[in-house]
């Protein structure tokens, strides 16, 4: 098994080249199709309100077809803006690990300076960092944020994760920028990450899946502070991905349940008419 990761756009996909370029499965995006997000039903409506009411006197001038089309994408646009501002944390936290100088653009720098906080108050030592690692055996890839050595407080309500003498210990982080924080569906996104069998190297090469002691979310907010949620990932919620992953499975291959119209083997002879009509009914 061969993964290579495509860019297109914004968007990105794994192929396995030694299945001849076959895709293979993101982990967010199984998640994204298996798991069941009633909450988004609740967001859909909320955000579409909001851009209404935000956008009233604009939508006003339009056409009533033109007005109905752009409330209707209206909560895409809210959506796609927050993915844009994700990404864009994403690549500066990149930066920040590697100990580069960043220019912090327009409405990013809370998010930039909670970023700085955390890697400054739990002395992160980057062991890896937005690695592509996968399963062979499952057929899952992902793409992590950051593996890293982190220095955690000598308090008793932290022994169960497990430490060095030195009180660092290695964990699979993943950094979140949503208004809504962090839910038990990223436990279900960094499981099959843990989990995994191999990482990709920088250089191309592929070596071993590393062993972490814990995995965890990093919300970072706008106003400059952040939370460092731990998540649960052992092998119980591994399994539950799985089923995910079927039921991600079953949901993509629904049409192929489905098979042509069958045709009648005669034509019908049947003809309908009113009721004072009966008599031209023909048999």
């Amino acid at each position: 098994m061969k993964i290579v990761k495509k860019h297109g756009g914004r968007n990105h996909w794994y192929v396995d080249e030694d299945a001849g370029g076959e895709r293979v499965p993101g982990v967010t995006t199984l998640t994204g199709n298996g798991l069941p997000k009633p909450a988004l039903l609740n967001w859909a409506g909320e955000a579409t309100a909001e851009y209404a009411v935000d956008n009233w006197d604009d939508l006003a001038k339009l056409p009533l077809s033109e007005r109905l089309k752009k409330i209707k994408g209206g909560r895409y646009e809210k959506r796609d803006a927050a993915s844009a501002k994700g990404t864009e944390v994403h690549k500066l936290a990149e930066r920040l690990i590697a100990n580069e100088r960043v220019t912090v653009p327009d409405g990013l720098t809370g998010y930039v300076q909670a970023c700085v906080r955390f890697l400054d108050e739990f002395d992160v030592r980057a062991v890896h960092v937005e690695a592509v690692v996968y399963s062979e055996t499952r057929r899952h890839v992902g793409t992590l944020d950051l593996i890293a050595d982190v220095l955690l407080p000598d308090m008793p309500k932290y022994d169960h994760i497990p430490r060095g003498e030195d009180g660092y210990a290695r964990g699979l982080l993943d950094w979140k920028t949503t208004k809504s924080g962090i839910f038990g569906d990223v436990a279900l996104q960094l499981a099959p990450y843990r989990h995994s069998e191999f990482l990709i190297l920088p250089d191309g090469t592929v070596t071993d899946m590393p062993p972490v002691d814990f995995c965890a979310g990093i919300h970072l907010r706008p106003d400059g502070t952040y939370s460092f949620v731990p998540l649960e990932s052992d092998e119980d919620v591994y399994r539950d991905f799985l089923y995910i992953k079927e039921a991600a499975r079953i949901v993509d291959g629904l049409r192929d349940l489905v098979g042509e119209p069958i045709e009648p083997p005669t034509a019908s002879a049947y003809v309908l008419a009113k009721a004072d009509e009966a008599e031209a009914v023909a048999f």
